[in-house]
């Protein structure tokens, strides 16, 4: 790769990761469809070379973010407990998929969350350390289970799972979910990383560029996200959806 083409892939990784930082999806949702659609990587390497971008993002986020007392770590044990199983199922089952039809599959996610992230901006929030439903240890391991298995599939994190499962089903405010969900990846993702790497899944050269920019967007992200109103990071979060599935579509259409 030329020194112009690894800066690209820095750019992209900075802007992904701050952007992935305010709506709590680590960034992986933007690099996927970048890495299909303008690169033409396979499924399995799209994923688990963005898992790697995602994994040192997020990591950068949670500690601005435990610095500022956003996470809820009575919610996130549970669903890391849970993610660790599901990171490894994740990751044999994307190694088998065909690019159509992962193409179908995570463009119909990024839609699907999309739809009920636009509807919960007609739910109110509860009080910002509420407990809730998903706060029970039963729900937190199953649902983390979904967690690690679509951050592993897909290469974006747990996020397209605890954003409309908190956001929504919890009524949980925004930014403690952002938080949350920047924490649980954190801790989840390493074992879907080392699963990718071992199967090959890994593309350095896209990697580390990547991951330098991770690193960046990832520790400007939080102090970013203190001064975004809630109503606004869900204008964006289903905005960056959408326009991650549709990208992902024409790439097959045109």
């Amino acid at each position: 790769m030329t020194p112009l083409g690894a800066f690209a892939l820095f750019l992209i990784g900075v802007a992904a990761s701050i952007f992935g930082t305010l709506v709590g999806l680590g960034g992986g949702f933007i690099i996927v469809p970048v890495m299909r659609i303008a690169f033409g990587v396979p499924p399995a390497i799209a994923a688990g070379t963005s898992l790697v971008m995602v994994l040192a993002n997020t990591a950068a986020a949670t500690y601005g973010y435990l610095r500022n007392r956003t996470i809820d770590l009575r919610l996130a044990i549970p669903f890391t407990i849970g993610a660790v199983p599901g990171s490894v199922v994740g990751v044999l089952v994307v190694q088998r998929s065909t690019p159509i039809g992962f193409d179908i599959a995570y463009g119909c996610v990024l839609i699907m969350n999309a739809i009920l992230v636009i509807r919960r901006r007609s739910i109110a929030s509860r009080a910002a350390h509420e407990r809730t439903f998903a706060h029970d240890p039963r729900v937190g391991v199953v649902a983390g289970f979904g967690v690690g298995f679509f951050s592993s599939l897909f290469g974006i994190g747990g996020g397209v799972v605890m954003i409309p499962l908190l956001l929504i089903g919890a009524r949980m405010a925004p930014h403690i979910v952002t938080a949350t969900s920047a924490f649980v990846i954190t801790t989840t993702s390493p074992v879907g990383v080392i699963t990718h790497v071992l199967g090959g899944d890994v593309d350095w050269h896209f990697a580390l560029p990547l991951v330098l920019g991770g690193i960046v967007g990832g520790s400007i992200g939080p102090a970013i996200a203190k001064r975004v109103s809630s109503p606004r990071l869900i204008t964006l979060l289903a905005t960056a959806l959408i326009l991650a599935a549709v990208g992902l579509a024409a790439r097959h259409l045109l």
